[in-house]
Formats: structure tokens, C-alpha cells, sequence
């Protein structure tokens, strides 16, 4: 099974008077989602799903993402419990998916997401998951029986890459 371990995109830092999960995508961030758009509609691979964290920076990163993907709007889901999740939370998260669902995507926030790719790939693969950076792994096991070290570390993909 694939799945996509995805950083949101480039953000501002909160304005006087605005929380950290109203932050919205920077100019850039917009950029870098388009540019992502692209090397997404060129993969042969694509996620069935997208769970993605609720916070205003990692929903219109998901937005790029299931339309880079081509994934149906049905399929793309908000779960509060992605706004700065633990290893354990997103774990959690990924072990409810449906039997049958054979490739995933997972939007969410750092320094957990590059944590998260680390552990599961069970050895340090990434030294920081970039901002849209999208981290690949297979996962040979259902997801309700994903663990700690199960995942092999497939690719890293930035905006960085994209534009070199």
C-alpha cells in the first residue's frame, strides 16, 4: 500500500489577533501548490484518500493535492486530530482507514510529519520534510495493523526539486 506523508504548504505566521490554525497560505505556498499540481498529474500512483489536519494552512494544501491527484471531493476528509498530532495520533488516525483502501494520503503539520515519516520508515530518512514536501512510503501491511519501523521510505518530493 502507498502512502503520501504531505507538509502543508509555505504559511504566514499568524497576524496580531489571529490563532495559529487560521493561518493561511502564504503567496508562495500558492505558488509551490501549482507547481506541486503538476508533478502530482504526471504520477502513475495517486492516493484513494486524503485525510488531512482542519487548520486553515492544511486545507487548501489538501485542496492542491486532491485536484493535483485527480482524487473525487468525497474522498478528501478533515480530522481535527491532525493539528499537531503525535506519532501515536497519526498512527491512530491512519490504522481507521477502510479495508480496500490501498494508497493514502496524509496532510498535516511539522516538526511531526517529518517525525512520523522517520519512525515509520524506522530509521532517519528525511532530515525535514520541506514546506509541500511529500514524503513517500510503502506500507506492506493494512493499515489498521500499521506500526512503528513497518514502512520502506520510497522518495521525497519539494517544490524546490520542481523548480531546479
Amino acid at each position: 500500500m502507498n502512502l503520501w506523508v504531505i507538509r502543508h504548504a509555505k504559511s504566514s505566521w499568524a497576524d496580531e489577533g489571529q490563532s495559529d490554525f487560521d493561518r493561511p497560505l502564504k503567496r508562495r505556498g500558492e505558488k509551490d501548490g501549482k507547481q506541486m499540481m503538476r508533478w502530482m498529474r504526471a504520477q502513475d500512483a495517486r492516493p484513494e484518500q486524503i485525510i488531512s489536519s482542519d487548520a486553515a494552512r492544511t486545507r487548501a494544501t489538501a485542496e492542491f493535492v486532491r485536484e493535483g491527484f485527480g482524487v473525487p471531493a468525497d474522498r478528501l476528509r478533515f480530522d481535527h486530530r491532525l493539528y499537531a498530532a503525535s506519532v501515536d495520533m497519526q498512527l491512530a488516525v491512519l490504522r481507521e482507514v477502510p479495508e480496500g483502501v490501498a494508497a493514502v494520503a496524509l496532510v498535516a503539520h511539522n516538526p511531526e510529519s517529518t517525525e512520523f515519516v522517520n519512525t515509520l520508515a524506522g530509521q532517519r530518512v528525511i532530515e525535514k520534510l520541506p514546506t509541500f514536501g511529500i514524503a513517500m512510503l510503502n506500507v506492506p501491511v493494512p493499515w489498521s495493523e500499521i506500526s512503528l519501523g513497518c514502512a520502506t521510505f520510497i522518495a521525497l518530493h519539494t517544490p524546490k526539486a520542481q523548480r531546479a
